[in-house]
């Protein structure tokens, strides 16, 4: 972070899907720095477990976890912050999907997080204009992105070698921009991202398609179907 210019970079090591680890962070913001400006929710966890994790086999315990690390917890740190974001006339930015725009195979426990911060945040976006409170919600709704989650789901499911993923420094510094102008929505890749979001509500049907047409053909159904139909 020194290297960005950056005087100082304090980090906090924690599972933000404890509640006490959630409340140490925004904590240790505001006695190390007397405050926030902006908080920046994007993080991660249990995207998966194996292939068969991706196709969803009914396995509520694995859905419970990711549930409360992707979504739960941004809620739990917005929450916490947004008192401290208040006195600043800070900036809250919420790192999204595609995703969470647009069904997408293989990936029903992560969309599930996605359209439900999406639904929340908007919400929440139209209370602090309610109240008065000048505190913007920027809402990112991001594409394929060269990342090693990424790497891993292109691999495992032999996405096309058409689908590029896109440089993550580039989107890092979209998602900045995009907070320190207040925007309520940005998109990265543009092309994709922005695409995909406004084609949903006027041809639904051809985007599932064009969707699905990146996966190869299925080997084997979920779990949930496994057994022979009667």
């Amino acid at each position: 972070m020194k290297d960005l210019g950056a005087q100082e970079a304090i980090y906090v090591a924690g599972d933000m899907g404890k509640a006490e680890d959630c409340e140490r962070t925004i904590q240790t913001a505001k006695e190390k720095f007397g405050g926030l400006d902006y908080l920046v929710l994007n993080h991660i966890g249990t995207n998966h477990k194996s292939k068969k994790a991706f196709l969803w086999d009914g396995d509520m315990d694995f859905l419970h976890d990711h549930v409360m690390i992707n979504y739960y917890s941004y809620i739990r740190l917005a929450s916490l912050a947004l008192p401290l974001l208040h006195q600043t006339n800070g900036s809250l930015v919420v790192v999204g999907s595609i995703a969470g725009k647009v069904g997408y195979p293989f990936a029903t426990f992560y969309a599930a997080t996605k359209f439900g911060l999406d639904g929340f945040f908007t919400s929440l976006r139209q209370e602090l204009v309610m109240q008065d409170i000048d505190v913007s919600v920027t809402y990112c709704v991001l594409g394929f992105i060269d990342t090693e989650p990424s790497r891993n789901f292109q691999e495992t499911f032999e996405l096309s070698k058409d689908v590029k993923p896109s440089p993550p420094s580039d989107c890092a510094m979209a998602i900045i921009k995009g907070g320190a102008t207040r925007q309520r929505e940005i998109y990265y890749p543009w092309r994709d991202a922005w695409f995909g979001t406004k084609l949903k509500p006027l041809v639904p049907g051809l985007l599932d398609h064009a969707i699905r047409s990146v996966f190869p053909p299925l080997k084997e159904k979920s779990a949930l179907f496994a057994g022979k139909k009667h």
